[in-house]
């Protein structure tokens, strides 16, 4: 159950996170946005391994630095490019491709079984995703060039997941591979900034910015979900977590609707509940009732 309520208050983090994300870009560059929050996250993250004495072992370093490359670092990337030009409940919805690859995914890469009522869940969240994005674009408020950089954002987060749950299984310490995995994506967010921003008009921009809400993203909507995540992973196979994904977009609507204004839908309601069912669907469906179903 702890692993559940874990994937389910990280659904929420990210929904919020693509709104935070939608109005920073607004005041801010998107390197700077990005490269931002990976400071506060590595800052508030390595605070805390330091704070609770836990050991880092320089042998088991190699794989969470290549998450940080892979997510949050270009993920953030291309997922703040893609809210630039597109809206955030589109973005936020091409999470929901997700749980429908990452079963197959984890059953080609780590061999773990793929349960019948994850598919069936993982194909109505798709669906509802599906109805959600057509309803928004036919109100004008997608784009099909920032479309695009979010899916290239959903891949690399399904590599990540991959590399993460083998990560999961045999280091543990979740606390310690989140530290090392912001720690890289800073590294990919400074190589993005130093590239893209001046350095002067960054630190103008940034000290006259939005801070409150870069705390926030930096420090809650970024460093919060990639923890509870890591940790869900020790105990949840792939395609379990993924499922939670196609939360990010159901919870995001009420968030853009109150912070951003996008309007909401009678078929983005309908949608929503259909992604939901579809999350919730393995749970209701437990072992035990779908053995009584075969028998």
């Amino acid at each position: 159950m702890v692993p559940l309520l874990a994937m389910f208050l990280a659904a929420i983090l990210w929904a919020s996170s693509m709104i935070g994300a939608k109005l920073a870009v607004a005041e801010l560059a998107i390197a700077e946005v990005v490269s931002g929050r990976f400071l506060l996250a590595a800052a508030v993250l390595w605070t805390m391994v330091i704070l609770t004495r836990q050991p880092v072992r320089l042998a088991e370093v190699r794989r969470p630095l290549l998450m940080g490359v892979l997510d949050p670092g270009l993920v953030s990337l291309l997922m703040v490019w893609g809210l630039h030009h597109t809206s955030a409940v589109n973005a936020s919805m091409f999470w929901a491709l997700m749980p429908l690859l990452m079963p197959i995914a984890g059953r080609l890469v780590l061999k773990e079984a793929i349960n019948p009522i994850v598919v069936v869940g993982a194909l109505l969240a798709i669906s509802g995703a599906i109805m959600l994005v057509a309803a928004n674009q036919a109100a004008g408020e997608g784009d099909l060039f920032g479309d695009m950089l979010a899916v290239c954002a959903v891949l690399c987060a399904m590599c990540n997941s991959l590399l993460a749950r083998r990560v999961a299984q045999t280091q543990g310490r979740p606390m310690v591979t989140t530290a090392l995995q912001m720690s890289m994506a800073l590294f990919v967010g400074a190589i993005a900034l130093v590239i893209l921003e001046p350095p002067g008009e960054t630190v103008a921009r940034v000290l006259d910015g939005p801070i409150v809400l870069m705390l926030y993203l930096g420090m809650v909507a970024t460093a919060g979900p990639f923890f509870l995540l890591n940790f869900a992973l020790r105990h949840l196979s792939v395609g379990r977590t993924a499922l939670f994904s196609s939360l990010v977009g159901p919870l995001s609507v009420p968030m853009a609707a109150l912070f951003l204004g996008e309007t909401i839908q009678g078929l983005e309601i309908a949608a929503i509940a259909t992604v939901m069912l579809g999350v919730f669907l393995p749970n209701i469906i437990g072992p035990r009732l779908l053995a009584r179903f075969r028998r």
